[in-house]
């Protein structure tokens, strides 16, 4: 792991709390020492790609719930690549960067979407409460609303409500963007 960066120390602290367990107990269900647990809450430690696997499988949480806030769908947020906290394996060229994590309660859609040089896609917008997350993969591409919006390189990320208007427009050469749309429950 190259950097934990706050977020680790609270959220692990938050989800080991929220499952009710000890630092000597999580320690021992992850079969790691209760000095690093105990470490890694108070943001200290290096922790191996390992050892932050064995804390999700105990907390029982995806690995990125230890790294990312799920925030609010209202809110525009965009998250850099090249802030993302990178976590490094023992296997050498393995490389994991956590970009955004979220609980769901509805359908979740996912889209690749390709963009010319210089296309611009609008939308009128889509049903009530429909939140996307798109990661930029190629290119540089503004997206976001007519009142916010962002430019994301590859890797970047950004969230939006996006049953209001929003557009997805390549700026600079052909873009391609993983489009995620989470849809409310719909039962």
């Amino acid at each position: 792991m190259s950097e934990e960066g706050p977020p680790l120390s609270s959220n692990l602290q938050k989800w080991r709390m929220r499952r009710q367990l000890s630092v000597s107990a999580l320690a021992r269900a992850a079969e790691i020492s209760k000095s690093t647990v105990s470490e890694l809450e108070r943001g200290l430690g290096n922790p191996s790609l390992d050892t932050l696997w064995a804390i999700a499988k105990t907390l029982n949480v995806p690995l990125g719930a230890l790294f990312t806030d799920s925030g609010t769908n209202g809110d525009l947020e965009v998250r850099r690549y090249a802030d993302a906290p990178a976590m490094e394996s023992d296997d050498v060229g393995h490389v994991a960067k956590i970009l955004s994590g979220w609980r769901a309660d509805g359908e979740i859609e996912i889209a690749v979407v390709t963009l010319a040089d210089g296309a611009r896609r609008d939308s009128r917008g889509n049903a009530p409460g429909v939140v996307e997350r798109v990661v930029c993969v190629q290119g540089t591409v503004a997206v976001g609303t007519e009142e916010s919006s962002a430019e994301l390189g590859v890797g970047d990320l950004i969230r939006f409500r996006a049953d209001q208007p929003h557009f997805y427009a390549a700026i600079a050469g052909p873009g391609r963007l993983v489009v995620v749309q989470e849809y409310g429950d719909v039962t």
